[in-house]
């Protein structure tokens, strides 16, 4: 890489990790002496596990009044590029909604801050680090410590998360119930996924990082909406024609018709609304676009896991 490119580079990637750094700094200011954070009236636990011939770590928010006795949901929630599971946490306010649907959320750490999702990004894709493996390993390492209701495993992500999402819907479907990519696209160049699942996909249709109509940013191609749409409707066998769900403000939802057994593939494009996590902490305006109160993001991709 020559000096030019490599400046260009550093400047591309320079927004995300102030991003990072503050959204860490934030919820570092919550942690107690012992190393765990309370929020939303339930409690943060830290882990670690093995996967493969890696040591992994993750945070598991167990919801106010979560009843062990009983099977429970899961929802894994995975960060953007150069975050943590801290920064999810912190950024994204999945708790709260956690609390009301007596959910388990686990926060997974990517290696080097990021995941392996194909042709991005960094270094998980340089080290062809195995996160499908991970994801696996997660879901069973939680439902060791704790009853999971292995009928109700959910993922959402941002960013590079939700490229990782997309993966693992290509390579290992059955991992999930449903998934809600939020902000990131499919970066796996072959999709040869064994089986659909129902996806809610939410995108600023001003993210000039992921492009609502696609294109080629840091040196990598981004599909469009319409493309991960179109691939959702083949794998769920769904109709061609699509519907209004639900359009308000900057808010505009759309589904399409006759999936296949429930296996909804629903978009929701925020206009105006950029590299962020829509109704979630506001991160750089000036660097990732703006952000929404219109629509609360996580609210939303909880209530679509619960009907599913």
């Amino acid at each position: 890489m020559n000096t030019q490119r490599l400046k260009t580079h550093v400047r591309s990637r320079w927004p995300l990790l102030i991003a990072a750094l503050a959204a860490l700094a934030a919820v570092s200011a919550c942690l107690s002496p012992a190393g765990t954070a309370l929020a939303a009236g339930g409690q943060t636990e830290e882990h670690e596990m093995r996967s493969g011939a890696l040591k992994r770590s993750y945070r598991l928010y167990v919801p106010k009044g979560f009843d062990s006795s009983k099977p429970s949901p899961l929802l894994i929630a995975l960060h953007g590029g150069l975050g943590t599971g801290k920064t999810m946490q912190s950024s994204a306010g999945l708790d709260d909604d956690a609390d009301r649907a007596g959910m388990l959320v686990a926060y997974p750490d990517g290696v080097g801050r990021g995941w392996n999702a194909g042709t991005c990004c960094g270094g998980p894709m340089e080290k062809n680090i195995d996160d499908v493996l991970f994801m696996r390993n997660l879901v069973a390492d939680v439902s060791r410590k704790y009853k999971v209701d292995a009928k109700r495993i959910y993922g959402t992500g941002f960013s590079n998360g939700a490229m990782m999402l997309h993966r693992v819907a290509c390579e290992a479907p059955e991992i999930f119930t449903a998934i809600a990519p939020v902000s990131g696209g499919m970066m796996v160049k072959d999709c040869a996924a064994k089986a659909g699942l129902p996806v809610m996909m939410v995108g600023g249709k001003a993210d000039e990082r992921i492009l609502w109509k696609g294109g080629t940013f840091d040196g990598t191609y981004r599909p469009s909406m319409k493309e991960m749409v179109a691939s959702f409707g083949r794998r769920n066998h769904c109709e061609s024609a699509e519907e209004s769900v639900e359009q308000r403000g900057v808010v505009d939802c759309r589904q399409l018709k006759g999936c296949r057994g429930g296996l909804a593939v629903i978009w929701c494009g925020l206009e105006g609304v950029g590299h962020q996590w829509a109704g979630g902490k506001t991160v750089f305006p000036r660097l990732l676009g703006a952000n929404t109160d219109e629509f609360d993001t996580s609210a939303e991709v909880v209530k679509f896991f619960q009907a599913h």
